[in-house]
């Protein structure tokens, strides 16, 4: 008969099994922090440590309460059934539901490990972005990472050791008392049911504040590393997933989480008109738009001949435009892709456009309308596979007239991802070509400078001696440093071709070309305050030719949706558009960029605002070591928030429209 005494007996068994579990979580967490630990950075934030490992534990006590809640439940049933019979029954389920259960978390650490190692992030709604990516490849990179055997066996060799400790504590659920209950009276058996899962429900909650724990609790210092250690990747899945719901149904309200009034905005904001220009009104420039995967600004601030990123690209940053307070729209490709095709900036939590039926419009701020509208043929490019997020649809939705893929050019020495850079740059180099005595806009998007790193067994590279400030935002990457840096540098060495070429033809006198990267390397760990604007910063380079050639202040800070309306004044000639952005010919407005990650940048100031929590972090930006020192609210912060939180709101709102 199962009876009061065999309940709380089962209680007691049980506890070794979550101590235990409580002790890996533990183990987990320490292994995280000196896996990821950059010790240089975390000098002034010692303090800290004990608080994020203090909250840690509360967050796997959480966790374990709500693994253990459906168990009490059980429990609790079988003292009002007695039937002891169908308990022995129950047991087999209570076993393999721990088994799975604990398995489960096993498999989510490893996942949320390799997410940290890409993003420098605990699992996100970018999670689900996995499935909509191009799936074969990137299983097929993921397999191919060294990491992935030792993952792989680590995992198998967790679920086996679970299943014959769940197997073992189980069986001892039917036999053997502990504690004799014979001698507690009715009303202490009763306090005792009542009590354990008033604890769980308590744990659960982790918190007797108004919400329950979560991420908001994370923010506990300055340093987003140290804020990471305490959250678990069952809590990030949680959150992501409670995102993904919301985004999936559109309830996200960017315009409420900003705290803004609709009435204050206004769409006419983003009605725009290009300066008059005769000159490019006359020869009708060809403008060239190119995107390099992972062509981030950190490698090219410690360019030498020692650590030569740039090869023959130097000459050309250095006769040419170079933009170095230039911020990516966000952390992934796509991210880059719609905000300049769009000409919007990213929407924190907001689904891609090209992942929804919204990719079939085609909106009026479209790239390629003010080069419609003044006679031009315009080209799309994409390095890959067409099929990827759906781009061919969205990319002739926009307007392009052409559009080509990694089927459009000989596919030698392919990668996982699709052409390489050598080939890439002659398929730009045929389109500009062809269709001669046509004005021509060309947006090409390279995909080579991404795991697993290749290039063509042809290439000799450089010299690459790595600097030790690099390596130590890279403390993960060992096995791949050099290989990432190789395709790197051929990709810009490619570039500085494509270029030369185009210096020594015909096409010098009448093509504009912007190169710019979808966003930075990924492998860098900037989790200090220091070194934000370095995880964010791509390089933006303009040829002019001679005779369109402006004089631009490089300082201006500027991001990607700053590009067209910048292209639209030096090409065109009172072309009416709609834009976001602001061109960095325009002297009379305060140039402030932003991305999707809250990052916001203006002359020697900086912030940092979480739209999730609402937290807002000051800087003062030193723009030649492009470091960030925090410091307090300034009119010049303030005002940089309110432009932020404004484009935002309008972008929303437009988009939706």
């Amino acid at each position: 008969m199962f009876n009061f005494e065999r309940y709380f007996n089962c209680l007691l068994k049980i506890i070794s099994l979550n101590v235990s579990a409580f002790i890996a979580m533990i183990a987990y967490r320490i292994f995280f922090f000196f896996y990821f630990i950059d010790a240089t950075t975390l000098k002034n934030f010692k303090s800290y440590i004990i608080k994020a490992f203090f909250l840690g534990a509360r967050f796997d006590f959480s966790v374990l309460a709500y693994i253990n809640a459906p168990i009490i439940i059980i429990f609790t049933i079988f003292l009002f059934i007695k039937n002891i019979k169908t308990f022995k029954v129950s047991i087999f389920f209570i076993k393999i539901y721990y088994w799975i259960t604990f398995t489960f978390i096993s498999l989510i650490n490893i996942i949320d490990f390799g997410f940290y190692i890409y993003f420098n992030k605990h699992i996100n709604i970018l999670l689900f972005d996995f499935f909509k990516d191009d799936v074969y490849n990137l299983i097929k990179t993921i397999i191919q990472d060294w990491r992935f055997p030792l993952a792989l066996l680590t995992l198998i060799t967790l679920s086996y050791t679970i299943y014959r400790f769940v197997s073992s504590t189980t069986k001892k659920l039917t036999i053997s008392y502990f504690i004799n209950t014979f001698s507690f009276n009715i009303f202490l058996k009763i306090f005792i049911v009542i009590f354990i899962p008033f604890t769980i429900f308590i744990f659960a909650r982790g918190t007797l504040s108004m919400f329950p724990l979560g991420k908001f609790y994370t923010e506990i210092s300055a340093n987003s590393f140290i804020n990471d250690v305490s959250i678990t990747s069952i809590h990030s899945l949680m959150d992501a997933i409670h995102m993904k719901i919301e985004q999936s149904n559109d309830r996200i309200n960017i315009i409420k989480k900003l705290k803004i009034n609709k009435s204050d905005i206004n769409l006419s904001m983003f009605n725009k008109i290009s300066i008059k220009n005769p000159i490019a009104e006359k020869i009708k420039p060809n403008v060239v738009l190119i995107i390099l995967e992972g062509f981030g600004e950190l490698p090219i601030l410690h360019n030498s001949k020692d650590f030569n990123v740039l090869g023959e690209l130097k000459q050309h940053f250095d006769e040419d435009t170079v933009f170095y307070n230039f911020l990516a729209a966000g952390i992934i490709t796509v991210h880059c892709l719609e905000s300049t095709v769009l000409n919007m900036p990213q929407r924190p939590f907001s689904i891609q456009i090209t992942q929804t039926s919204k990719a079939f419009n085609n909106f009026s701020s479209s790239i390629v309308v003010p080069y419609k509208n003044s006679g031009y043929l315009t080209k799309a490019i994409y390095a890959g596979s067409l099929t990827w997020r759906g781009i061919e649809e969205f990319l002739k939705a926009q307007g392009f007239d052409e559009i080509y893929g990694e089927g459009s050019i000989k596919n030698r020495y392919r990668h996982e991802w699709g052409i390489n850079d050598a080939q890439f740059f002659e398929l730009i180099l045929r389109e500009l070509n062809n269709n001669r005595g046509i004005p021509k806009f060309i947006y090409a998007m390279s995909t080579a400078t991404h795991p697993p790193y290749k290039t063509p067994p042809y290439y000799k590279p450089l010299k690459l001696k790595i600097p030790k400030e690099i390596l130590q935002m890279m403390p993960n990457e060992k096995k791949y440093n050099q290989k990432i840096f190789e395709s790197y540098q051929f990709a810009n060495r490619e570039a500085a071709k494509f270029l030369k070429i185009v210096k020594n033809s015909k096409l010098a006198k009448n093509t504009i070309i912007v190169i710019t990267g979808d966003h930075n390397l990924r492998e860098f760990n900037a989790s200090t305050p220091e070194n934000i604007f370095k995880r964010y910063a791509v390089p933006m380079y303009i040829y002019m030719p001679k005779n369109l050639k402006r004089k631009i202040n490089t300082k201006f800070a500027a991001s990607h949706i700053d590009i067209m309306p910048t292209l639209y004044d030096l090409s065109l000639s009172k072309q009416k558009y709609i834009a976001a952005g602001i061109s960095l010919l325009n002297t009379t407005k305060k140039h402030i960029a932003f991305n999707s990650e809250g990052f916001i940048l203006s002359d020697k100031k900086a912030v940092l605002y979480n739209i999730e929590t609402g937290k807002i972090l000051y800087f003062d930006y030193n723009t030649k070591t492009k470091a960030l020192y925090e410091t307090h609210e300034t009119r010049e912060h303030r005002l940089m928030t309110i432009y932020y939180k404004t484009v935002l709101a309008l972008s929303d709102m437009y988009l939706k429209k």
